[in-house]
C-alpha cells in the first residue's frame, strides 16, 4: 500500500539503485512519506524499453534484474522476485493491494499495461515492512500521469492483436480507456497457444484542494472475457479458459500539508474459471470477493530523527469460490460440487526512523501484524507477528557506496491454501487447514559504484533462511495440496553495469543467479535460471532504437513441479520515429530469431510466441 505515496512522473524512468540515480519529479505526495528502507536495491520500469511484448505488466517487470516469470503463463502470467513467488510477493495498483487467491500468485494482468504509467519494485529484507505476503518483495504500480491528452494504438502480426488507449489529464481530472483484443498465438514449432482474450479497462480520477489537505477520488474498472489459459496440455489433454472477469478498484485518499496521508480503498472481483480435461472431467469455478482496507501514515520528528509511523487495515470479505464439475468414470458422469466461504482481517501498526552517524545513514523499521481467518469450513485461525528491519548505507568514497539490509518477515497462508477444494487448470487442489505461517530472516549486501559520469556498477548478494516454508506437492492419489517444510534457504546474486557512451548510446549489462533448497536438499520451485542480458538504447535526432538480447542458461537442477530446460536466447528490438512534436510511430520485433523456448521452468508452462511484429503510433494533443 505504501508505495502509492511515491507517485512520480518523469520524461523517462531509470533503474535506480541509489539516490544519485533517482531523478524523479514527484507529483504528490512527497517522497519523504515512503516507509520502505534500503532504497539502494529498488528498481523502476523504463518506458523507453518499447521492445517488450507488453501482453501484461509482467512482460515489462522481467526487464528488471531479479524479476522473472513463473507459473503456466498466458494472460494470468505471474512473476517471482529473487526466487520468491506466489503469496510471498505483494502487488499494488495505486496503493491498493491485489489479492486474487490464484495459486500461482497475484498479478495485475486484468489492467491494460498502457494504463500503468509507473512501476516500482522493492527488493530485499526491508520489504517485510509491508506485512504478510511481502517477505519476498513488493511490486507497486501507479496510474499517475502528466498533464496531456494522448491517443495510442497498435496492431500485432502473430495473433492479430489490437490495442487502443486514450488518456487525458488536465489539472485535477484524469480519465483513461484501454481496449485489448488478441487471438491465439503460435509457437515457433506451430503449436497453438491458448492466449486469446478481450478486455476493456479504464480510469477516472479527480483531485480537489481543501484547506490543509488534498482529496483524491479514483475508480479503475476492468472487464474481460474469453480469456484463454495457456498450458502445455492444450489442446490435446486439457482446455482451460476464463469466460468472464470483472474487477473494480475504488479509492479515496487525503493528503495533508503536514506530511500525513489517510486512505480507504475497495477491490471487488468476480471471475469464472473453466477447465475440461478430456475424458476425465469438466469443471467450472466461480470466484467473487471484496478487499477492503484503510491506512494512516504520518511523518514525525522524534528527538531530531526523521520518523514515520502508520496503521494498516486490510479485510477480505465475502470471499466465495464455488466449484462444480462432472467426473467421468467407467459408466457415467458424476456431478460434484464444493464451495468455500471465508474472510480475513489484518490490522497492523508500523514505524520507521532514519538517522545519520558520521557518514553512515541508518534506517530501523518495526511492524506488528494481527491476522484472523474465518470460514464455515474450519475453526477460526488467529496469529500475531512482530517483524523488524535494519538498513545502513556506508559511503566508502565519493563514488562508492556499500549497503546492508537485514530483516525478518512472515507470510500467513492464503485462504485458498488453507481452505480451497476443487478443480483448477492445474488439477485438483485440496487445501490444508493445518498450515503454519512462514517466517524468514534475510540479509543483503549491495554495492553501488559510480566509476565515472559514463559508467556505473551495481551488485547485490542476498540470503534468506525460512522456517515452515509452504510447499505445494502432488500426493500419491494424484491431487495437489500444501505442506510446511521445516526449513528452506534462498540465496542469490545480481549485478548491473550501465555505460553511457557519447551521449547517444546507453548500454545495460545485467546478470542474475539464484539457488534454494529445502530441508532434504531438494531445489525449491520458481527459482530463475542463470541469465545474462544486454540492452542498448540509441537516440539520433528524431529516431530512437532499443535492442534487448537475453541469454538464459540451461537448467538441469529443478524443483519438484518443474522440468529441465535447455539454454535459449531471446532477441527483441524496436525503432521509434518522432514524426512531429506530437506524433510518433514505432516498429517492434519480438523473438527476432524465432527461438523455441518456455516462459518458466513450470512443468505445465507452455511455449512462448513465435517471432512477431508490432506497429504502434501515439498522438498527443
Amino acid at each position: 500500500m505504501i508505495l502509492s505515496f511515491l507517485c512520480a512522473s518523469a520524461p523517462f524512468l531509470v533503474n535506480a539503485h541509489d539516490e544519485k540515480l533517482e531523478v524523479i519529479e514527484v507529483l504528490a505526495p512527497k517522497e519523504s512519506l515512503a516507509i520502505a528502507s534500503a532504497n539502494h536495491t529498488s528498481a523502476y520500469l523504463d518506458e523507453r524499453f518499447t521492445f517488450s511484448l507488453n501482453r501484461t505488466i509482467a512482460d515489462q517487470l522481467t526487464n528488471l534484474s531479479g524479476v522473472s516469470l513463473n507459473g503456466q503463463g498466458g494472460q494470468f502470467q505471474s512473476y517471482a522476485i529473487r526466487g520468491f513467488s506466489r503469496g510471498r510477493i505483494r502487488t499494488e495498483i495505486d496503493g491498493i493491494p491485489i489479492i486474487t487467491d490464484r495459486r500461482a500468485g497475484n498479478s495485475a494482468s486484468f489492467i491494460a499495461p498502457s494504463l500503468l504509467n509507473l512501476g516500482h519494485v522493492i527488493k530485499g529484507p526491508s520489504s517485510a515492512l509491508y506485512g504478510s505476503q511481502a517477505m519476498g518483495g513488493v511490486v507497486s504500480l501507479s496510474s499517475e500521469m502528466s498533464n496531456q491528452t494522448q491517443v495510442a494504438g497498435s496492431v500485432q502480426s502473430n495473433n492479430q492483436g489490437v490495442n487502443f488507449t486514450f488518456k487525458h489529464q488536465k489539472n485535477d481530472f484524469t480519465s483513461a480507456l484501454a481496449y485489448q483484443h488478441a487471438n491465439n498465438d503460435l509457437a515457433p514449432n506451430d503449436d497453438v497457444l491458448n492466449t486469446q482474450f478481450e478486455r476493456a479497462s479504464g480510469l477516472v480520477r479527480y483531485k480537489t484542494q481543501h484547506q490543509g489537505f488534498t482529496a483524491t477520488y479514483s475508480w479503475l474498472p476492468s472487464y474481460g472475457k474469453s480469456i484463454g489459459k495457456s498450458n502445455i496440455k492444450y489442446p490435446i489433454e486439457q482446455i482451460s479458459d476464463y469466460p468472464e472477469e470483472i474487477h473494480s478498484l475504488t479509492q479515496v485518499q487525503l493528503t495533508g500539508e503536514e506530511n500525513w496521508v489517510a486512505k480507504l480503498y475497495h477491490h471487488y472481483q468476480n471471475w469464472d474459471s473453466r477447465t475440461t480435461r478430456l475424458e476425465r472431467y469438466d469443471g467450472l469455478s466461480q470466484y467473487q470477493g471484496h478487499t477492503l482496507g484503510g491506512q494512516w501514515l504520518q511523518q514525525v520528528t522524534v528527538q531530531g530523527l526523521e520518523s514515520h509511523w502508520g496503521i494498516d487495515w486490510l479485510s477480505r470479505k465475502g470471499v466465495k469460490i464455488t466449484s462444480d464439475y462432472l467426473v467421468a468414470d467407467e459408466f457415467e458422469l458424476s456431478p460434484l460440487s464444493n464451495e468455500m466461504n471465508a474472510e480475513e482481517d489484518n490490522f497492523a501498526v508500523y514505524g520507521k526512523t532514519h538517522w545519520q552517524w558520521g557518514r553512515v545513514d541508518f534506517d530501523l523499521g518495526l511492524r506488528y501484524d494481527w491476522i484472523r481467518q474465518q470460514s464455515e469450513q474450519s475453526e477460526d485461525a488467529t496469529d500475531g507477528r512482530l517483524n523488524a528491519s535494519f538498513a545502513a548505507m556506508l559511503p566508502l568514497s565519493e563514488t562508492v557506496g556499500l549497503g546492508l539490509d537485514i530483516g525478518t518477515g512472515f507470510r500467513y497462508p492464503t485462504l485458498s491454501e488453507r481452505l480451497f477444494y476443487g478443480q483448477t487448470p492445474r488439477g485438483l487442489i485440496v487445501g490444508n487447514q493445518a498450515l503454519d505461517p512462514e517466517t524468514s530472516v534475510g540479509s543483503q549486501v549491495s554495492l553501488n559504484w559510480h566509476v565515472s559520469d559514463e559508467v556505473s556498477v551495481y551488485g547485490a548478494i542476498y540470503h534468506y533462511d525460512l522456517d515452515n516454508y509452504i510447499d505445494r506437492y502432488e500426493t500419491e492419489l494424484g491431487y495437489l495440496t500444501y505442506q510446511n517444510l521445516n526449513t528452506a534457504q534462498i540465496s542469490g546474486f545480481e549485478a548491473e553495469l550501465r555505460w553511457y557512451a557519447g551521449g547517444r548510446f546507453e548500454h545495460i549489462f545485467s546478470y542474475q543467479q539464484q539457488s534454494g533448497e529445502d530441508t532434504h536438499q531438494q531445489r525449491l520451485d520458481d527459482l530463475h535460471p542463470r541469465e545474462l542480458s544486454w540492452t542498448m538504447l540509441v537516440h539520433f535526432d528524431n529516431w530512437s532504437f532499443s535492442n534487448a538480447y537475453r541469454h538464459t542458461f540451461n537448467t538441469d537442477d529443478v524443483g519438484g513441479s518443474e522440468l529441465e530446460r535447455d539454454a535459449f536466447i531471446v532477441w527483441d528490438m524496436s525503432v521509434e520515429h518522432q514524426l512531429t512534436e506530437k506524433q510518433s510511430v514505432s516498429v517492434a520485433i519480438n523473438n527476432l530469431t524465432d527461438e523455441t523456448y518456455y516462459g518458466s521452468l513450470d512443468e505445465d508452462a507452455a511455449l512462448q510466441p513465435e517471432r512477431s511484429v508490432k506497429l504502434s503510433t501515439s498522438i498527443q494533443f
